[in-house]
């Protein structure tokens, strides 16, 4: 489950997935190319600071009732001992960060952490998921969707991005609109492939988040809040703050910001993305 994201000039947009602003789109039948630029940053559970750089690229096709979508990433980071699953970033556990005096010339603290020197570079996992939505909310109190989703191990052999297992996700989501403001809830479970030497707990994941349109044209706000529980019994369980604004820059792009604040040892501790959504 590790789509971390490769590096690039082309500052396009945030993964709708990941703030969750396909939520706030109409529903239509069209096609849509979604890239993200991100940058995250933390200690985790090495002994130094680990900087990632990562661009998504990704294409959508969503009708009334279903969409499907898949993307792939390219990586630029310190350590290569990471996966991924949805919004959050994870290690792996078995990387060896590089020395103090390398990770402080590849970005390897805080101070530090734009410098692009002496960072690995490599393909990310492919990830495609798909989402049914079991009720409307025009004709239900809520709308309710489900969405599967499957991580193929394409990483590079050799890089360490990502585990280099297959991974399994489902969770449902809940949404009610009251005014300009929209309510979410979701909740699901990961099914990790283990890569060798370690042995992941399957996490059950939950998310709650408060929206707002903030204009007539659509533009939007929402903070998003989701946790798992414990992927490995000694560190905590993975948690993340977040707060994205999307703007209709015209009628079929959209622009996304996001930043994050994580929570516990298992967590980055930011994260901030930069992208744009294209409708076809």
């Amino acid at each position: 489950m590790i789509k971390i994201f490769y590096l690039s000039v082309l500052i396009l947009i945030t993964l709708v997935k990941e703030v969750k602003a396909q939520y706030y789109q109409e529903q239509r039948s069209k096609w849509t190319l979604i890239t993200s630029v991100q940058a995250t940053g933390g200690g985790f559970i090495y002994n130094d600071y680990s900087s990632l750089y990562l661009l998504y690229c990704g294409l959508r096709y969503q009708t009334d009732d279903w969409s499907v979508y898949g993307y792939i990433p390219l990586v630029a980071q310190n350590n290569s001992a990471f996966t991924q699953s949805g919004m959050m970033i994870l290690p792996t556990g078995s990387g060896v960060i590089k020395d103090s005096h390398e990770a402080h010339h590849a970005g390897g603290s805080p101070m530090t952490g734009m410098s692009m020197v002496n960072l690995d570079y490599s393909l990310g996992d492919l990830f495609v998921y798909g989402s049914y939505r079991l009720l409307n909310e025009y004709d239900n109190p809520v709308e309710l969707s489900i969405t599967p989703g499957i991580k193929f191990p394409t990483a590079v052999g050799g890089s360490r991005v990502g585990t280099g297992k297959f991974d399994y996700s489902i969770s449902a989501a809940a949404r009610k609109s009251v005014e300009t403001f929209v309510f979410l809830a979701d909740a699901g479970f990961i099914k990790f492939g283990d890569p060798a030497g370690i042995n992941y707990n399957n996490p059950f994941t939950y998310g709650i988040g408060l929206g707002k349109f903030i204009s007539d044209s659509g533009n939007n706000i929402l903070l998003y809040f989701n946790s798992y529980t414990k992927i490995l019994d000694d560190y905590d369980p993975p948690r993340q703050l977040s707060l994205g604004f999307n703007f209709n820059l015209w009628h079929s792009m959209i622009l996304s910001l996001i930043g994050s604040k994580g929570f516990g040892n298992y967590s980055p501790e930011f994260t901030a993305s930069v992208g744009i959504s294209l409708g076809l």
